[in-house]
């Protein structure tokens, strides 16, 4: 099995190689994406111990770590022998994505299977081949949207730099019920917003800060509801599921309950425990 690897579409249709990041997304910019993969059938079941009429799948699966959704983007069924070249596209939503976005294609196991050879695999969804790929999106702060307002005039602190607004509704979709809102008297922080990985050793600082904040006030939003516990369970794009996301992600080890019992008791050291989750300018010093 062979690649070139993913295309990214651009506004004239043509595409070009999927680059390291895409400094220009915003969250209403939606990826479109291609790729060509080239299946020798005979070759993928005989390296594997599969036998001639084993059935196999090529299939691409996307995920956000902005988001935190994971989604089936393609999946063909690839039957008989010889070679198959299949070409494969699929769309990630602007309003579903954000931070990273990875590309995982694979051939694999159609369904289980009676293999009689014991060196080779059985299970559906055993995996014979497999492509990694991977695309940052333009800074922490597109994982969801962002509004620039003059906040002395919106009625907010006018020297505060930003403002996180966190819906209450945990079943509302993650993309309405939150919003970044960044002071345009702070262009400071705007530039360093807009920059991203071309951004200087100070805006890097700046992003860091913002980032952690950001985490912060979810993870705080999540531990402040007690209608959330880890046993809660939300559709993927929920704003639930999201601040459980946080909390998962970046403190694995520690239940809600003993989040909030160590708020209550040292407010500090919550505070430098989700700091140091984060890495407050771990990748600055």
């Amino acid at each position: 099995m062979t690649t070139e690897g993913w295309l990214l579409k651009q506004e004239d249709g043509q595409g070009i190689p999927l680059p390291p990041s895409v400094v220009d997304w915003d969250y209403q910019r939606d990826l479109e994406l291609e790729c060509t993969v080239e299946v020798d059938l005979d070759a993928a079941r005989a390296s594997a111990a599969l036998p001639e009429d084993a059935e196999l799948a090529l299939t691409t699966v996307w995920n956000s770590s902005g988001s935190g959704l994971r989604m089936l983007a393609a999946e063909e069924r690839l039957t008989g022998g010889g070679r198959r070249s299949v070409h494969l596209a699929f769309t990630v939503l602007g309003r579903d994505s954000g931070g990273v976005l990875s590309i995982d294609t694979q051939v694999v196991l159609a369904g289980n299977l009676d293999n009689p050879d014991p060196t080779g695999p059985r299970r559906a969804g055993s995996i014979l081949w497999q492509h990694h790929a991977q695309v940052r999106l333009q800074g922490d702060a597109s994982q969801f949207p962002m509004a620039v307002v003059d906040f002395a005039e919106a009625g907010y602190p006018e020297d505060a730099p930003w403002y996180l607004d966190i819906g209450p509704n945990l079943d509302a979709a993650t993309m309405g019920a939150v919003l970044l809102l960044v002071n345009s008297r702070t262009t400071l922080v705007l530039d360093a917003m807009r920059k991203a990985e071309k951004a200087t050793h100070a805006e890097r600082l700046i992003q860091s800060a913002l980032r952690q904040d950001v985490v912060r006030l979810m993870i705080e939003h999540a531990v402040d509801d007690e209608d959330l516990d880890d046993g809660s369970t939300f559709e993927p794009d929920t704003l639930g599921h999201m601040l459980l996301g946080a909390v998962r992600t970046h403190l694995p080890d520690t239940t809600l309950a003993a989040l909030r019992l160590m708020r209550r008791s040292d407010p500090s050291y919550f505070s430098a425990r989700v700091q140091s989750a984060v890495g407050l300018f771990a990748k600055e010093t």
